[in-house]
């Protein structure tokens, strides 16, 4: 981590440092501009009645312009960041084509006549408003969607349509909020970076902006009152900083930082496939990569023998707004399974709800979501759609190297219905002669503490645990990370966190199922010689985590391991942990892996 968190230095008063939400990770360098997506000022003409039709033609064409623009943007988006991502678009233009919204703008004209820009809008604003009290993070990003689709309709029908990223190549991108659209257009524009006063860390700027390897941080309060137009800026996409007029002693310890990465994910990605997943006294533990959307580096991984032990499928809802039909995903997923073959994929069904919610089977506003309608609860709620994707995964797994994983599972009773649904699903496929993996392993994700304490009878009825650390922290110590104000409770060594980890471990080892674990947690290089000594059986990370995560295993003897997880359990604080951990790693692993 190149940059700790302190206060500003008074001395260096034109260092400006500010903190926000991380977005999308990375480090990018560069003068600043701020990007100028203000709405625009649209006013209000009255018209004669010999005027109505005409009005009516421009709004026609101004929405075919702003549906040619959009499918240039889906195209770029396509060859870019994947046929998955770009659906994003294809709801937009769905907006474009919403019939009622445009014959009830084309009644007014006619009706009130008045020209057609202050029509649209008026329906429009009446749209958003409605969509932006939601509580509902899915709406919004609707509205977002939406709002970013009806910009591009005013710029043609007031002639102010310009593109103003094209003239901004290499500079950094400072906005209160960016559409899906401009991210694309900073991957063809080669932007280097960007920063927003508003947006989400789950909405569709930041997964494109993701997908694009552009760093981004969000939430950045004042962002555009506090940094000056044209400022060199550092953008650390890791930490959720964004820096302005750095101090040289600053600017040469990120460019250090961002050079040392550029040619540790080159080197990682290179023969990954030939680093030794065993301890140096001969334990064999997995190394897995988390994956969420099909992409290039799903070669890359496949090639070098690294399976998936977690691969998020509710992607596939999100970017288009419904959900897929059977054989969509059948289609989606024995791609992936294909691309693998033969290292093992485990696909973790919807895991919607919370910050990722439906419109679909929507029920009234939901208090503290987090908490309540989502993961396999949403999901045996909905037993059509469950079913649905059982039987696509199912229809995919005829290689047998796919796996399936149920999310936020917290009672033996759910695991019960869920098998009830895949036995039935099985039963139809049998019937159809479709072949598929009749041994499939079903799994479970260990992510709330019920789960955790409940593990021994939990793993009478599945063949795999795999620990969600993101949530199983913030559960165990009712902080959530994303909250500023208790943040620094948010602590994955906390003692209770440990003992959770080990009891599920335990359980696993005693039923003989293997127990890996997918959170952050496990690309913790300072936390693996103490999951090593658990005995965990293996650990699934981002994929520029696996080569660092395999080096250091074979850095570790896993007899000495075990003596260290057996101290560091009788400790009760994070603090002595962690100072215990630092010292260890200090003398037990070679100075040439942590400096690498």
């Amino acid at each position: 981590m190149p940059y700790k968190d302190k206060p500003a230095d008074t001395a260096h008063a034109k260092e400006i440092r500010l903190r926000g939400l991380v977005a999308s990770p990375g480090i990018a360098i560069g003068r600043c501009f701020k990007h100028d997506n203000a709405p625009h000022t649209i006013t209000k003409q009255q018209i004669e009645t010999d005027q109505i039709d005409a009005e009516v033609r421009r709004l026609q064409k101004a929405i075919a312009s702003a549906r040619e623009e959009l499918e240039q943007i889906h195209d770029e988006a396509d060859s870019s960041v994947g046929n998955q991502l770009a659906k994003i678009f294809e709801a937009q233009l769905l907006i474009l084509d919403d019939k009622a919204f445009f014959d009830a703008v084309c009644h007014d004209i006619g009706k009130l006549k008045l020209n057609a820009e202050f029509i649209y809008n008026r329906h429009l604003q009446r749209t958003l408003t409605s969509l932006r009290k939601s509580q509902d993070a899915y709406l919004k990003e609707m509205a977002n969607d939406i709002n970013a689709t009806a910009a591009k309709v005013f710029g043609y029908l007031i002639g102010h349509h310009v593109n103003k990223l094209s003239n901004t190549q290499g500079k950094i991108a400072l906005a209160e909020d960016f559409s899906p659209g401009e991210v694309v257009l900073m991957g063809k524009y080669q932007v280097p970076g960007f920063a927003t006063s508003l947006g989400g860390q789950t909405s569709h700027m930041t997964l494109i902006a993701k997908s694009l390897s552009i760093p981004g941080v969000v939430g950045v309060s004042k962002l555009l009152e506090k940094i000056p137009d044209n400022a060199t800026t550092i953008i650390d996409g890791e930490n959720g900083w964004v820096i302005v007029n750095p101090e040289k002693a600053t600017l040469d310890e990120y460019k250090e930082e961002q050079k040392r990465r550029r040619t540790a994910i080159a080197k990682q990605l290179r023969g990954i496939g030939k680093i030794p997943s065993t301890t140096s006294d001969g334990r064999e533990i997995e190394v897995l990569a988390n994956l969420e959307i099909p992409t290039d580096v799903d070669e890359i991984l496949a090639s070098n023998k690294v399976g998936v032990g977690l691969y998020r499928t509710e992607f596939f809802y999100l970017t288009r707004m419904k959900f897929p039909t059977e054989d969509e995903q059948a289609k989606i997923y024995a791609n992936i399974a294909r691309t693998f073959f033969p290292n093992t994929v485990t696909l973790r069904v919807y895991d919607l709800g919370s910050d990722k919610v439906i419109n679909d089977y929507r029920d009234s506003e939901e208090v503290n979501p987090a908490l309540g309608w989502r993961g396999i609860r949403l999901d045996l709620d909905m037993p059509d759609v469950f079913k649905t994707q059982i039987r696509a995964i199912l229809r995919a797994s005829v290689n047998k190297n796919v796996k399936i994983m149920l999310p936020m599972v917290s009672t033996a009773m759910e695991l019960v219905k869920a098998r009830r649904i895949m036995h039935s699903a099985m039963k139809e496929l049998h019937s159809e002669g479709i072949p598929f993996d009749e041994k499939i392993d079903l799994g479970i994700m260990i992510e709330v503490p019920a789960a955790a304490l409940m593990a021994q009878e939990l793993a009478r009825h599945v063949c795999f645990f795999s620990i969600g650390t993101n949530d199983l922290v913030q559960y165990t110590v009712a902080a959530d990370r994303g909250n500023k104000k208790v943040a620094s409770l948010y602590r994955e060594l906390h003692p209770a966190v440990l003992k959770l980890i080990k009891m599920t471990i335990d359980a696993g080892t005693a039923h003989n199922i293997p127990v890996t674990m997918c959170g952050e947690m496990a690309s913790r290089i300072d936390a693996i010689p103490l999951l090593v000594g658990l005995g965990l059986n293996g650990f699934s990370v981002v994929p520029p985590r696996v080569a660092r995560v395999k080096k250091m295993i074979a850095e570790l003897d896993y007899s000495e391991c075990r003596t260290l997880a057996d101290r560091l359990m009788k400790l009760a604080t994070t603090e002595k942990i962690e100072a215990v951990l630092q010292n260890w790693i200090e003398a037990h692993v070679s100075k040439e892996f942590l400096e690498d």
